[in-house]
């Protein structure tokens, strides 16, 4: 059976309210804005209404996190308020200014909880990453790496492009999960 055609235009992204906020990132107390926002997934005929909330740092060097306050009473979906995506400043050539987060895709298995991309797989990604092909780069492309994932694929936004990025976490993690999408071994 074919797989379903998500397009992320059809993720209606519509902001609530802000407010000052304090959490915890890799164990550190990190001081910014929670930004609230509705996301609408007008993929599904049942309009799947979803509520996020992204973590903005005072400190703009620091990560930028996009999580699920509130999923659809869905099971494949039901632990992705546990996920999150996080996006790092680009600091290399035209890339510098811009955000990104690596391409890790949500683990259907459950064995993990995500499976990151290369650059090698990324013909093999679903048709609804075809769109993000022309921001898809290496992560050495766009910042310096001193371990081993400078060959892992990252996605290209805009500093301020919160819908977008809450679409990619669809992208990554949702689509992905409903579908039951595995990158072949």
């Amino acid at each position: 059976m074919p797989r379903k055609t998500y397009r992320l235009e059809r993720v209606l992204v519509h902001p609530g309210e802000s407010r000052p906020a304090t959490w915890t990132f890799g164990g550190n107390p990190v001081t910014g804005t929670e930004q609230a926002y509705t996301a609408i997934d007008t993929n599904f005929p049942a309009r799947y209404q979803w509520e996020f909330i992204v973590r903005l740092p005072g400190d703009g060097s620091e990560r930028i996190e996009v999580r699920p306050r509130r999923t659809p009473a869905v099971k494949a979906w039901a632990e992705l308020t546990d996920r999150s995506l996080t996006f790092m400043r680009a600091t290399r050539g035209t890339t510098r200014g811009k955000r990104y987060c690596q391409v890790a895709l949500a683990d259907v298995t459950g064995q993990r909880s995500r499976d990151v991309v290369r650059s090698d797989e990324r013909h093999d990604l679903p048709r609804w990453f075809a769109p993000l092909r022309g921001r898809m780069r290496t992560k050495q492309q766009v910042k310096r790496t001193r371990g081993t994932d400078g060959e892992t694929l990252v996605v290209l936004v805009g500093s301020d492009d919160h819908a977008g990025m809450i679409q990619l976490f669809f992208a990554t993690k949702v689509w992905v999960l409903k579908e039951r999408f595995a990158l072949t071994a």
